[in-house]
């Protein structure tokens, strides 16, 4: 560790935890921010002898074996064209930005061609305990030596590392982050312009009003370039947050025209669309009462506020419109995402709640003014992103986060309690699910071995049970739950094809073509193996069949009959 040297050039929040864990892990730390701050930034680490503090980047870059520009995206390019030409011969660089596009493109252009490329991104605040948190690695232009040095210095944090490009990164935040900003942000702006402290409101305390609350208030209390960078610069987050605009208006003046009918028709089919058709039906809800109620920022009252709840169905309105299937990314989301995912769910998988939010929506006007106002701010934040203007999204931002002010270090405390609870439901619900449906069939533990199967044959029948043995495996592999790329290239995170097989089953995982990537977590594919051996071997004439999986529906998983056909070689595992 003393021969080896991290550079941290932007000592915001995230800059200072990144600092603060890796030199307390044994990393030596070479850190700056912006010139005027040096005095400051130097006396507030005088006790922390692993940190040394530079007036500039020049001297981090020509010092450092490791650099991680901790900057905002918007500000990226120009501050690698100016450290970037020193930075030391061999080394390797890499960005915490909320957008890979600009800050690759940025490292391409102005470093030198010696330096290698490996980037990342904690999905998380820099107030959340990065531990089982996900963190994203990119190599990007870098040697798997390289790479693994990386992943190793970063592995005292704790985060469960997601491997993927750089514009998967972009696509899956745009999917997970964008439109959630975008609504809390319009909650808030709602909430001021009504001069409305909600928690202060008995209406907006107690269950799924709790969440609105806390995580508006969160949101607030960060910097702003936080959310604007990945709003303005990442095309995908754009068309996001302007679907979610219209979503909001459309739904808005059905309500306002009194159009049930067509107000629950659409409702309930982007329901079905997002949570049935996702498979979501009998699975455990990712939020209980129990949690929902725990975390309030006011006195709950004696009895609940009937609510339209007008941002949670535009979200799975906006998720319907746009293709998303949110759970597809649930392993590399965000806590404030997986929070909201969670409410959104809660409300739509209780039909009896959602009926009544439809009738209230019609027939109950008390949030009526409320809902006029966060149309407005939906569609003024999504106009501000479309313009690409960072300094009138910083200015409505800065004006509203002002307002509410008073209240952040309790809402970050809550936050922060309420983030935990959730984080330990999901971790368990997936393992929950296989032990649950699977543990009573095959008592035993089973194991890879090298062998192959005999010989090539025709078609047979599959044994469902035969096939939960495989399953069970992939489900319990190794850091089963972190996503990783698979594609058919060497040097991949894993290489495809790869096969696994039990007595009378065969399970085959492969890409499209040659050139296809894609990524997902094993838990994911073990998953829809299951679904996929419930749908086509339980039933005759038991063959088997193919299911996409991964985000990107270029990657296929197959069950068949043993044996069948041999497919490409590459990698076999019998379960013995």
């Amino acid at each position: 560790m003393d021969h080896f040297t991290i550079g941290i050039i932007g000592m915001g929040l995230m800059g200072k935890m990144y600092a603060r864990r890796l030199s307390a892990a044994g990393w030596r730390i070479h850190a700056c921010d912006r010139p005027e701050m040096f005095e400051e930034l130097k006396a507030g680490f005088l006790d922390n002898e692993r940190i040394v503090v530079f007036k500039d980047g020049y001297g981090v870059s020509r010092s450092s074996d490791y650099i991680i520009y901790s900057v905002e995206a918007e500000s990226i390019d120009k501050i690698v064209a100016q450290y970037g030409r020193a930075t030391k011969k061999n080394a390797i660089v890499g960005g915490q930005t909320s957008c890979k596009a600009p800050e690759v493109a940025a490292f391409e252009r102005h470093l030198p061609k010696d330096v290698e490329i490996v980037s990342c991104h904690s999905l998380h605040g820099p107030h959340v305990d990065p531990k089982g948190q996900p963190l994203v690695l990119i190599r990007h232009r870098a040697s798997q030596k390289s790479f693994d040095l990386v992943s190793n210095v970063l592995s005292c944090l704790g985060s469960e590392h997601v491997h993927l490009t750089a514009e998967g990164h972009d696509r899956i935040t745009a999917d997970t982050q964008a439109v959630t900003h975008a609504a809390f942000l319009s909650m808030g702006t709602a909430w001021r312009a009504n001069n409305q402290f909600p928690w202060e409101m008995t209406r907006y305390v107690g269950g799924i009003e709790n969440v609105k609350c806390n995580i508006t208030l969160r949101i607030y209390s960060n910097k702003w370039h936080v959310y604007a960078g990945l709003a303005i610069l990442n095309p995908s987050a754009k068309q996001q947050i302007r679907q979610y605009a219209e979503s909001v208006t459309d739904l808005f003046k059905l309500m306002l025209g009194g159009h049930k009918a067509e107000l629950e028709k659409r409702i309930k089919t982007a329901g079905e669309a997002v949570f049935t058709a996702a498979g979501r039906r009998g699975e455990p809800l990712l939020l209980s009462d129990e949690v929902l109620d725990r975390f309030s920022l006011g006195n709950a009252p004696k009895e609940r506020t009937p609510n339209n709840h007008l941002s949670l169905l535009a979200m799975v309105d906006c998720w319907w419109k746009l293709g998303i299937i949110p759970y597809d990314h649930m392993i590399c989301s965000t806590p404030l995402f997986r929070l909201w995912l969670g409410v959104t769910e809660y409300l739509f998988r209780k039909p009896t709640l959602l009926d009544e939010v439809i009738r209230t929506a019609i027939e109950d006007s008390t949030f009526r003014s409320d809902d006029l106002e966060f149309t407005f701010a939906a569609r003024g934040w999504s106009d501000c992103v479309s313009f690409g203007d960072f300094s009138s999204y910083r200015d409505r931002f800065e004006q509203i986060q002002s307002y509410f002010a008073p209240r952040f270090p309790e809402a970050t405390r809550v936050g922060n309690e309420m983030i935990k609870g959730l984080s330990k439901t999901t971790a368990n619900n997936l393992s929950d699910f296989f032990r649950d449906n699977f543990a009573d069939l095959y008592p035993r533990s089973p194991r890879f071995s090298a062998a192959g199967p005999p010989g090539t044959q025709q078609l047979r029948p599959a044994i469902f049970q035969h096939c939960i043995t495989p399953i069970k495996e992939l489900a319990a592999l190794d850091k089963a739950h972190a996503p990783i790329a698979f594609s058919r290239r060497t040097g991949t995170g894993y290489r495809l094809p790869e096969r696994w097989f039990w007595r009378s089953c065969w399970i085959n995982l492969d890409v499209r073509n040659d050139d296809d990537e894609d990524y997902a977590s094993f838990m994911e594919i073990s998953i829809e193996a299951g679904v996929l051996a419930a749908a086509c071997v339980v039933h005759p004439p038991h063959l088997g069949g193919t299911l996409p999986v991964g985000p990107l529906k270029v990657m296929n998983i197959t069950i068949l009959g043993f044996p069948p056909p041999a497919p490409p070689q590459l990698g076999t595992h019998a379960v013995s």
